[in-house]
């Protein structure tokens, strides 16, 4: 049996040992594979991917705040890991560590799976630039998207944003949050994405506020955030007829992703996707109780 894991800090409300366990036991992989979160700090991490090799690991999922601080001890990294600067999946093949970026293409693959909507030639508007937006812009950039305009508190951050979709020639602009020229750039938009964390249950509000009247039936809304599963961001957007993906599907298909990366095997996403709504409805997140009674273990 080989080891699969989440390095992390904390560990404790993370859904993906739930969704991993319910797919290594729904292709009956139980006695190749093993998925538990490891509560790692910054301080532990040279040991902890050490441990890796040493003891043979599959793989492992890495979460904040661990996500670029591991980078240095990867022997490859791929190309959207190496454009984002952040990892959040790691392959040991025969001791050499590959440092994957797969939320990226978690977004992508939930935007076309639930509404078969690709962001080719598409203009976007990101609110966030930390480091989902960033994994969500470089997405979109090397997808095709034909303009970028990120929002975000800190303009900073956003530039560091903007420099790094530049080098794939997309055409990029930048406004903090009181921008005038939001409202402008919003009524022209194809796609819309909240790429915070503001709409979860523990901060709750939306950046939507005081620009619903910009929305109609042509725009698309995304939001990272899958806990509440309908955030107020899209209850929003729904009010005003727009297309709405949930942030339950970035989790997802970023899971199945790095899912496949580990086993060679198409992941079960139908039963990742129930265990998962099952949890959220329930409201249950404890990281370590056992998977039959639907919680993570």
């Amino acid at each position: 049996m080989r080891l699969l894991g989440l390095f992390g800090h904390p560990v404790h409300h993370s859904l993906s040992p739930l969704m991993h366990q319910a797919a290594i036991k729904a292709l009956g992989l139980e006695e190749k594979f093993a998925y538990h979160a490891f509560e790692i700090s910054p301080s532990s991490l040279p040991e902890a991917v050490s441990a890796l090799k040493v003891l043979n690991f599959c793989g492992v999922n890495v979460t904040i705040p661990l996500k670029e601080k591991v980078i240095p001890f990867m022997d490859q990294l791929d190309s959207q890991a190496r454009l984002v600067g952040a990892v959040n999946v790691v392959v040991n093949d025969r001791e050499s560590l590959t440092g994957f970026n797969t939320d990226g293409i978690g977004f992508l693959r939930s935007l076309e799976e639930n509404i078969g909507a690709k962001p080719k030639k598409q203009k976007v508007i990101i609110f966030g630039a930390g480091g989902a937006a960033r994994a969500v812009t470089a997405a979109l950039g090397t997808s095709g998207a034909r303009e970028i305009i990120i929002i975000n508190r800190n303009p900073d951050r956003a530039e560091s944003v903007a420099v790094m979709l530049k080098q794939l020639g997309i055409t990029v602009r930048v406004y903090e949050n009181d921008s005038k020229d939001i409202e402008k750039e919003i009524r022209t938009a194809d796609l819309i994405v909240n790429a915070t964390s503001v709409g979860m249950s523990h901060i709750p509000g939306s950046l939507l506020d005081g620009y619903i009247s910009c929305l109609n039936r042509k725009h698309i809304v995304c939001d990272i955030v899958y806990h509440p599963l309908e955030t107020l961001f899209l209850k929003q957007a729904s009010t005003m007829g727009c297309q709405v993906v949930p942030g339950l599907g970035m989790l997802l298909y970023q899971g199945a992703e790095a899912f496949r990366l580990w086993t060679g095997q198409e992941a079960p996403v139908d039963i990742m996707r129930a265990v998962l709504e099952g949890n959220l409805k329930e409201n249950k997140h404890s990281s370590y109780l056992p998977l039959k009674k639907k919680r993570e273990s």
